[in-house]
């Protein structure tokens, strides 16, 4: 059997104090601890962003409070303009739905005996 050293037993390695770790060691430790600081950084803006967007939209909200004259086909209502609004962008976001979703495709079946044409 043969023993490979890379330190000779006259030549001692280097000596590391238990309390002491390599700068590889050190930034493996430190990785966690920066994914973890970086994930509630971004937890803090998302909630940030998500505040200013309902104050806006409460501000949005009072500033529309007031009634409108709506004629629709057979009668006449005053609804709030904010409803007018809500029902638009409601109405908008299902007709964009509708048109722009992907179609099922129809595919033919050959017989297994049957190739394709060229």
């Amino acid at each position: 059997m043969h023993r490979d050293d890379t330190n000779p037993p006259d030549r001692p390695g280097p000596s590391v104090s238990p309390g002491s770790a390599s700068p590889t060691d050190r930034e493996a430790g430190q990785d966690p601890l920066r994914q973890v600081q970086r994930e509630r950084q971004t937890r803090v803006a998302k909630v940030i962003v998500a505040l200013a967007i309902v104050g806006i939209l409460i501000a949005f909200i009072v500033s529309n409070s007031q009634s409108v004259i709506v004629h629709f086909v057979f009668f006449t209502r005053r609804p709030a303009l904010i409803w007018v609004m809500f029902a638009c962008a409601i109405l908008g976001g299902i007709l964009g739905y509708l048109i722009g979703r992907p179609g099922r495709q129809v595919r033919l079946r050959r017989g297994k005996d049957q190739q394709p044409r060229r």
